[in-house]
């Protein structure tokens, strides 16, 4: 099988099937007890954490969290609002934030979302225009889920800074750790999201980083664990099989060469699709994705096709892969005769040129038939 789906998930390291068993198994024992043997396993604990801040180039806490969507929520819901406050997110967020901040409209929250160009990226003259002192908390992700699109995060945290100083900036970062590297410290960032399963760690682990002194109300009360920000017994396992991940992902990364197997796609099915459109723009992008739309063309019928060849590609968010999704198309400025067709190829560190090669030919080969469906011949 090739498998060229990874913003959905990546396999996990089998090695941390060994981490799994030490902490589930050997040394199970629960971190918030008083006894030797959960002290130590606390301070394996504290260790991995610290080792996550150090790939990041953080100066603060990590939250841990069971997943990338819940660290969104945390960081929506739990900033301190303020009178006649409003919150202000990019169009193309990533569902875990867009429908949290439309729960908060729907209680009377302002919110206004800022606009983005064809390929994602958030359009500048409309966030200053929107930006203004009683901000209460700022939302963009750092790269698009769709599209691979970066955001200048710097950039707009120092924006932030000098139109809105109460405000707290918040970056959802599930797509670009591991991919790109990350330094916390130079974004700027307040709030920072990861989610373990995108670099090759357990499903069910994820994290809000926290820069020093920002302050945030908890969603779950309990024991007090996580700064008693999130409380709950700790996931011992996931918490330091995430630190292994996330260091033997950066360690294999090879940006160059993901630009070279992406490249080399997007030329041959431009030669193979007429009228298909790029969501990617190659300048400003992360290396192992490419987005495309396919006119009048139903883009889960190629995947099926070419799940049948042994290739799982994905037609965007695996998180709305089930739903009516017109709002990312819309917000990038796509037609009806698109929406159906986007399609979306994400590799990781152990995809092979080979595995392009394959990939086209059967891509080709089910382009083709799929036509010859829907013409009639």
């Amino acid at each position: 099988m090739i498998y060229l789906d990874n913003s959905a998930t990546t396999a996990m390291y089998p090695e941390i099937i060994d981490i799994i068993k030490e902490y589930a198994v050997d040394n199970f024992y629960n971190p918030s007890a008083l006894y030797t043997k959960s002290l130590d396993v606390t301070k394996d604990m504290k260790r991995a954490k610290q080792k996550i801040i150090d790939i990041l180039h953080g100066s603060g806490n990590i939250i841990f969290t069971a997943s990338g969507t819940e660290a969104d929520n945390m960081a929506v819901f739990g900033v301190k609002r303020f009178k006649d406050c409003k919150i202000l997110v990019s169009d193309i967020e990533h569902s875990a934030i867009y429908q949290s901040v439309k729960k908060l409209q729907a209680q009377g929250v302002l919110v206004e979302f800022v606009t983005v160009d064809k390929y994602g990226i958030v359009d500048e003259d409309d966030f200053i225009s929107k930006l203004t002192d009683n901000v209460a908390l700022v939302s963009v992700m750092h790269a698009c889920n769709e599209t691979g699109a970066i955001n200048d995060i710097e950039r707009l945290v120092k924006l932030t800074r000098q139109a809105a100083p109460r405000a707290l900036f918040h970056s959802d970062g599930v797509q670009a750790v591991g991919k790109i590297p990350i330094n916390l410290t130079r974004l700027g960032v307040d709030m920072y999201t990861f989610s373990a399963h995108k670099f090759h760690g357990m499903k069910g682990v994820g994290g809000l980083y926290l820069k020093k002194c920002v302050q945030i109300n908890p969603l779950i009360l309990g024991g007090g664990q996580e700064h008693g920000l999130r409380s709950a017994t700790e996931n011992v396992s996931g918490i330091i099989s995430t630190a292994y991940a996330l260091n033997k992902t950066y360690r294999n990364l090879n940006i160059d060469k993901n630009k070279q197997i992406i490249s080399y796609i997007a030329e041959n099915l431009q030669k193979i699709v007429p009228n298909m459109i790029l969501n990617t723009n190659f300048e400003r992008s992360l290396s192992n994705i490419l987005s495309f739309a396919i006119k009048n063309t139903r883009g889960e019928v190629l995947v099926h096709l070419l799940e049948d060849k042994g290739i799982i590609i994905g037609t965007g968010s695996a998180c709305s892969a089930q739903k009516a999704h017109t709002r990312v198309p819309l917000a990038l400025g796509l037609s009806k005769e698109y929406f159906d067709g986007m399609l979306r190829i994400s590799i990781d560190n152990s995809t092979t040129m080979e595995d392009a090669e394959e990939f086209v030919k059967e891509f080709a080969s089910c382009y083709s038939y799929l036509e010859s469906v829907m013409s009639g011949n």
